[in-house]
Protein backbone atom coordinates (compact mmCIF):
# COMPACT_ATOMS: atom_id res chain seq x y z
CA UNK A 1 0.00 0.00 0.00
CA UNK A 2 2.89 2.38 0.77
CA UNK A 3 5.19 1.14 -1.99
CA UNK A 4 7.44 -1.10 0.11
CA UNK A 5 8.47 -4.58 -0.93
CA UNK A 6 7.40 -7.16 1.66
CA UNK A 7 8.63 -10.69 2.30
CA UNK A 8 6.18 -12.77 4.31
CA UNK A 9 7.65 -15.22 6.82
CA UNK A 10 5.43 -17.76 8.63
CA UNK A 11 5.35 -17.91 12.41
CA UNK A 12 3.24 -19.36 15.19
CA UNK A 13 2.48 -18.98 18.86
CA UNK A 14 4.20 -21.56 21.01
CA UNK A 15 1.63 -21.97 23.76
CA UNK A 16 0.87 -25.05 25.86
CA UNK A 17 1.94 -28.66 25.42
CA UNK A 18 -0.91 -29.93 23.25
CA UNK A 19 -1.53 -29.90 19.53
CA UNK A 20 -1.56 -26.09 19.47
CA UNK A 21 1.93 -25.93 20.94
CA UNK A 22 3.28 -28.54 18.51
CA UNK A 23 1.77 -26.66 15.57
CA UNK A 24 3.28 -23.42 16.85
CA UNK A 25 6.74 -24.98 17.08
CA UNK A 26 6.42 -26.35 13.55
CA UNK A 27 5.35 -22.96 12.21
CA UNK A 28 8.19 -21.25 14.05
CA UNK A 29 10.75 -23.70 12.60
CA UNK A 30 9.33 -23.16 9.12
CA UNK A 31 9.53 -19.41 9.69
CA UNK A 32 13.19 -19.51 10.76
CA UNK A 33 14.10 -21.48 7.62
CA UNK A 34 12.18 -18.98 5.50
CA UNK A 35 13.86 -16.07 7.30
CA UNK A 36 17.31 -17.48 6.51
CA UNK A 37 16.33 -17.48 2.84
CA UNK A 38 15.11 -13.88 2.98
CA UNK A 39 18.21 -12.67 4.81
CA UNK A 40 20.44 -14.43 2.31
CA UNK A 41 18.67 -12.74 -0.57
CA UNK A 42 18.25 -9.28 0.97
CA UNK A 43 21.62 -9.18 2.79
CA UNK A 44 20.50 -6.51 5.31
CA UNK A 45 22.91 -4.42 7.36
CA UNK A 46 20.70 -4.85 10.41
CA UNK A 47 17.37 -6.27 11.55
CA UNK A 48 14.76 -4.59 13.73
CA UNK A 49 12.28 -6.54 15.82
CA UNK A 50 9.20 -4.80 17.17
CA UNK A 51 7.79 -7.59 19.33
CA UNK A 52 5.15 -10.27 18.96
CA UNK A 53 5.63 -13.90 18.01
CA UNK A 54 5.68 -12.92 14.33
CA UNK A 55 9.04 -11.19 14.86
CA UNK A 56 10.79 -14.20 16.39
CA UNK A 57 11.78 -16.23 13.28
CA UNK A 58 13.52 -13.32 11.56
CA UNK A 59 15.19 -12.16 14.77
CA UNK A 60 16.51 -15.65 15.58
CA UNK A 61 17.73 -16.12 12.02
CA UNK A 62 19.46 -12.73 12.14
CA UNK A 63 21.36 -13.63 15.30
CA UNK A 64 22.37 -17.00 13.86
CA UNK A 65 23.51 -15.32 10.62
CA UNK A 66 25.40 -12.65 12.60
CA UNK A 67 23.26 -9.83 11.32
CA UNK A 68 23.02 -7.13 14.02
CA UNK A 69 19.67 -7.32 15.82
CA UNK A 70 17.93 -4.31 17.36
CA UNK A 71 14.57 -4.19 19.13
CA UNK A 72 11.94 -1.52 19.64
CA UNK A 73 9.64 -2.10 22.60
CA UNK A 74 6.49 0.00 22.56
CA UNK A 75 4.95 -0.75 25.95
CA UNK A 76 5.87 -0.30 29.60
CA UNK A 77 5.66 -4.09 30.03
CA UNK A 78 7.40 -5.99 27.20
CA UNK A 79 5.83 -9.05 25.64
CA UNK A 80 7.42 -12.48 25.90
CA UNK A 81 9.04 -12.28 22.47
CA UNK A 82 10.99 -9.11 23.17
CA UNK A 83 11.93 -10.27 26.68
CA UNK A 84 13.55 -13.34 25.15
CA UNK A 85 15.12 -11.55 22.21
CA UNK A 86 16.44 -8.74 24.42
CA UNK A 87 19.25 -11.05 25.58
CA UNK A 88 20.46 -11.30 21.97
CA UNK A 89 19.89 -7.75 20.73
CA UNK A 90 22.62 -5.14 20.50
CA UNK A 91 20.25 -2.39 21.65
CA UNK A 92 16.65 -2.13 22.80
CA UNK A 93 14.83 1.16 22.18
CA UNK A 94 12.05 1.84 24.65
CA UNK A 95 8.82 3.75 24.35
CA UNK A 96 8.39 3.77 28.15
CA UNK A 97 11.09 3.98 30.79
CA UNK A 98 9.23 1.39 32.88
CA UNK A 99 10.29 -1.36 30.46
CA UNK A 100 14.00 -0.94 31.22
CA UNK A 101 14.24 -3.51 34.08
CA UNK A 102 13.09 -6.28 31.73
CA UNK A 103 16.24 -6.03 29.59
CA UNK A 104 20.00 -6.39 30.21
CA UNK A 105 21.51 -3.36 31.90
CA UNK A 106 23.40 -1.07 29.56
CA UNK A 107 21.55 -2.16 26.42
CA UNK A 108 18.47 0.02 26.64
CA UNK A 109 17.76 3.52 25.41
CA UNK A 110 14.53 5.40 26.15
CA UNK A 111 13.61 7.06 22.87
CA UNK A 112 9.83 7.21 23.04
CA UNK A 113 7.65 5.64 20.37
CA UNK A 114 7.72 6.73 16.71
CA UNK A 115 4.54 8.22 15.28
CA UNK A 116 3.28 7.94 11.71
CA UNK A 117 4.46 10.53 9.20
CA UNK A 118 0.94 11.75 8.45
CA UNK A 119 0.27 12.33 12.17
CA UNK A 120 3.53 14.23 12.58
CA UNK A 121 2.72 16.26 9.47
CA UNK A 122 -0.65 17.29 10.93
CA UNK A 123 1.14 18.51 14.05
CA UNK A 124 3.67 20.49 12.04
CA UNK A 125 0.90 22.28 10.16
CA UNK A 126 -0.06 23.96 13.42
CA UNK A 127 -3.82 23.56 12.98
CA UNK A 128 -5.55 25.65 15.68
CA UNK A 129 -7.88 24.20 18.26
CA UNK A 130 -11.57 24.08 17.40
CA UNK A 131 -13.08 27.54 17.44
CA UNK A 132 -16.16 28.40 19.47
CA UNK A 133 -17.25 28.10 23.07
CA UNK A 134 -17.59 24.31 23.21
CA UNK A 135 -14.95 22.12 24.82
CA UNK A 136 -14.15 19.40 22.24
CA UNK A 137 -13.35 15.87 23.40
CA UNK A 138 -11.88 13.27 21.05
CA UNK A 139 -12.95 9.72 22.00
CA UNK A 140 -11.29 6.81 20.22
CA UNK A 141 -10.53 3.15 20.59
CA UNK A 142 -7.76 2.46 18.07
CA UNK A 143 -7.99 1.07 14.54
CA UNK A 144 -10.53 -1.58 15.61
CA UNK A 145 -12.54 0.81 17.75
CA UNK A 146 -13.58 -0.01 21.31
CA UNK A 147 -17.23 -0.56 22.07
CA UNK A 148 -16.68 0.44 25.68
CA UNK A 149 -15.27 3.81 24.59
CA UNK A 150 -18.11 4.34 22.09
CA UNK A 151 -20.75 3.54 24.73
CA UNK A 152 -19.03 5.85 27.18
CA UNK A 153 -18.98 8.71 24.66
CA UNK A 154 -22.68 8.25 23.86
CA UNK A 155 -23.62 8.22 27.54
CA UNK A 156 -21.53 11.32 28.23
CA UNK A 157 -23.12 13.11 25.27
CA UNK A 158 -26.60 12.26 26.59
CA UNK A 159 -25.74 13.73 29.97
CA UNK A 160 -24.13 16.82 28.42
CA UNK A 161 -27.23 17.43 26.29
CA UNK A 162 -29.54 16.87 29.24
CA UNK A 163 -27.61 19.18 31.56
CA UNK A 164 -26.83 21.82 28.92
CA UNK A 165 -23.05 21.83 29.13
CA UNK A 166 -20.92 23.37 26.36
CA UNK A 167 -19.09 20.19 25.41
CA UNK A 168 -18.90 18.30 22.12
CA UNK A 169 -17.46 14.92 21.20
CA UNK A 170 -15.63 13.64 18.15
CA UNK A 171 -15.91 9.85 18.19
CA UNK A 172 -13.91 7.33 16.19
CA UNK A 173 -15.84 4.07 16.12
CA UNK A 174 -14.89 0.62 14.97
CA UNK A 175 -15.89 -0.06 11.35
CA UNK A 176 -18.63 -2.47 12.42
CA UNK A 177 -20.39 -0.08 14.77
CA UNK A 178 -20.26 3.22 12.92
CA UNK A 179 -23.74 2.98 11.36
CA UNK A 180 -25.42 2.12 14.66
CA UNK A 181 -23.65 4.93 16.52
CA UNK A 182 -24.37 7.44 13.75
CA UNK A 183 -28.06 6.46 13.79
CA UNK A 184 -28.23 6.98 17.56
CA UNK A 185 -26.58 10.39 17.23
CA UNK A 186 -29.06 11.48 14.55
CA UNK A 187 -32.15 10.15 16.35
CA UNK A 188 -31.27 11.69 19.71
CA UNK A 189 -29.57 14.85 18.45
CA UNK A 190 -26.45 14.17 20.47
CA UNK A 191 -23.42 16.52 20.40
CA UNK A 192 -21.23 13.89 18.73
CA UNK A 193 -19.44 13.88 15.39
CA UNK A 194 -18.85 10.15 14.73
CA UNK A 195 -16.56 8.71 12.06
CA UNK A 196 -15.00 5.31 11.26
CA UNK A 197 -11.25 4.75 11.48
CA UNK A 198 -9.14 7.02 9.29
CA UNK A 199 -5.41 7.33 8.64
CA UNK A 200 -5.83 11.14 8.92
CA UNK A 201 -6.40 10.97 12.63
CA UNK A 202 -3.79 13.65 13.29
CA UNK A 203 -6.22 16.23 11.95
CA UNK A 204 -8.70 15.22 14.65
CA UNK A 205 -6.14 15.43 17.46
CA UNK A 206 -5.37 18.95 16.27
CA UNK A 207 -9.01 20.07 16.68
CA UNK A 208 -9.71 18.71 20.16
CA UNK A 209 -8.99 19.97 23.67
CA UNK A 210 -8.77 16.60 25.43
CA UNK A 211 -8.82 12.87 24.62
CA UNK A 212 -10.62 9.83 26.04
CA UNK A 213 -9.12 6.56 24.83
CA UNK A 214 -7.48 3.24 25.63
CA UNK A 215 -3.85 3.26 26.77
CA UNK A 216 -2.17 1.79 23.70
CA UNK A 217 1.43 2.86 23.40
CA UNK A 218 1.15 4.48 19.98
CA UNK A 219 -2.12 6.25 20.75
CA UNK A 220 -0.47 7.81 23.79
CA UNK A 221 2.50 8.87 21.65
CA UNK A 222 0.16 10.54 19.16
CA UNK A 223 -1.89 12.38 21.78
CA UNK A 224 1.31 13.52 23.50
CA UNK A 225 2.67 14.85 20.21
CA UNK A 226 -0.26 17.31 20.12
CA UNK A 227 -0.01 18.08 23.84
CA UNK A 228 -3.50 16.79 24.56
CA UNK A 229 -4.41 15.84 28.15
CA UNK A 230 -5.95 12.38 28.29
CA UNK A 231 -8.45 10.31 30.21
CA UNK A 232 -7.13 6.78 29.71
CA UNK A 233 -9.27 3.65 30.09
CA UNK A 234 -6.85 0.72 29.62
CA UNK A 235 -8.05 -2.39 27.83
CA UNK A 236 -8.64 -4.76 30.76
CA UNK A 237 -7.54 -7.92 28.94
CA UNK A 238 -4.22 -6.62 27.58
CA UNK A 239 -1.33 -9.04 28.12
CA UNK A 240 0.40 -8.55 31.48
CA UNK A 241 -1.90 -5.55 32.03
CA UNK A 242 0.59 -3.56 29.99
CA UNK A 243 -1.93 -0.83 29.11
CA UNK A 244 -2.35 -0.06 32.80
CA UNK A 245 1.40 0.34 33.14
CA UNK A 246 1.45 2.59 30.07
CA UNK A 247 -1.29 4.70 31.62
CA UNK A 248 0.46 4.88 34.99
CA UNK A 249 3.71 6.16 33.50
CA UNK A 250 2.03 8.72 31.25
CA UNK A 251 -0.32 10.04 33.92
CA UNK A 252 2.40 10.20 36.57
CA UNK A 253 3.73 13.22 34.66
CA UNK A 254 0.47 15.10 35.21
CA UNK A 255 -0.61 14.63 31.59
CA UNK A 256 -3.93 13.02 32.47
CA UNK A 257 -5.77 10.54 34.62
CA UNK A 258 -6.56 6.87 34.10
CA UNK A 259 -9.41 4.68 35.27
CA UNK A 260 -10.08 0.97 35.06
CA UNK A 261 -12.93 0.15 32.71
CA UNK A 262 -15.33 -0.84 35.49
CA UNK A 263 -14.69 2.52 37.19
CA UNK A 264 -14.97 4.71 34.08
CA UNK A 265 -18.62 5.76 34.31
CA UNK A 266 -19.88 8.70 32.28
CA UNK A 267 -20.28 10.68 35.50
CA UNK A 268 -16.72 10.10 36.66
CA UNK A 269 -15.11 10.75 33.28
CA UNK A 270 -17.20 13.88 32.74
CA UNK A 271 -16.16 15.16 36.15
CA UNK A 272 -12.49 14.89 35.11
CA UNK A 273 -13.15 16.54 31.75
CA UNK A 274 -15.03 19.42 33.36
CA UNK A 275 -12.04 20.21 35.56
CA UNK A 276 -10.09 20.90 32.37
CA UNK A 277 -12.92 22.67 30.54
CA UNK A 278 -13.63 25.02 33.44
CA UNK A 279 -10.02 25.76 34.37
CA UNK A 280 -7.74 26.72 31.45
CA UNK A 281 -4.71 26.88 33.73
CA UNK A 282 -5.25 23.33 34.94
CA UNK A 283 -5.78 22.18 31.36
CA UNK A 284 -2.68 24.03 30.23
CA UNK A 285 -0.54 22.33 32.87
CA UNK A 286 -1.80 18.91 31.77
CA UNK A 287 -1.25 19.81 28.11
CA UNK A 288 2.33 20.88 28.83
CA UNK A 289 2.96 17.63 30.69
CA UNK A 290 1.59 15.64 27.74
CA UNK A 291 3.78 17.56 25.30
CA UNK A 292 6.76 16.94 27.58
CA UNK A 293 6.13 13.20 27.34
CA UNK A 294 6.31 13.33 23.55
CA UNK A 295 9.41 12.32 21.60
CA UNK A 296 8.74 13.71 18.10
CA UNK A 297 12.16 12.62 16.80
CA UNK A 298 11.93 9.05 18.13
CA UNK A 299 12.13 7.35 14.72
CA UNK A 300 15.15 9.35 13.61
CA UNK A 301 16.88 8.84 16.96
CA UNK A 302 16.39 5.07 16.81
CA UNK A 303 17.66 4.71 13.25
CA UNK A 304 20.68 6.95 13.77
CA UNK A 305 21.63 5.16 16.97
CA UNK A 306 21.42 1.76 15.28
CA UNK A 307 23.48 2.96 12.29
CA UNK A 308 26.19 4.29 14.59
CA UNK A 309 26.35 0.98 16.39
CA UNK A 310 27.03 -0.93 13.19
CA UNK A 311 29.60 1.58 11.99
CA UNK A 312 27.45 3.24 9.37
CA UNK A 313 27.40 6.66 11.01
CA UNK A 314 24.49 8.72 9.75
CA UNK A 315 24.61 7.61 6.14
CA UNK A 316 20.82 7.43 5.92
CA UNK A 317 18.71 10.57 5.83
CA UNK A 318 15.81 10.24 8.29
Amino acid sequence: MRGYEIDFVPSGQVLGKGAGGVLGVAQMAKGIASAFSVLGRRRPDLVFGVGGYASVPVAVAAVAARVPLFLQEQNAVPGRANRMLGRMARRVYLGFEGAAPYFPAGRVEVTGNPVRREVAAARQQGTPLAAGDAFVVFALGGSQGARAISRLAVEMARRVKREGHAMKFVLQTGPGEYEAVAATVREEGLPIDPFPFTERIGEVFARCHAVVMRAGALSIAEAALFGRPCILVPYPHAADRHQERNAEEFCATGAGVWMRQDEATEEKVLEALRLWSSDPRRRGAAANAAAGFSRPDAAAQIVRSALRRIGKGETLRV
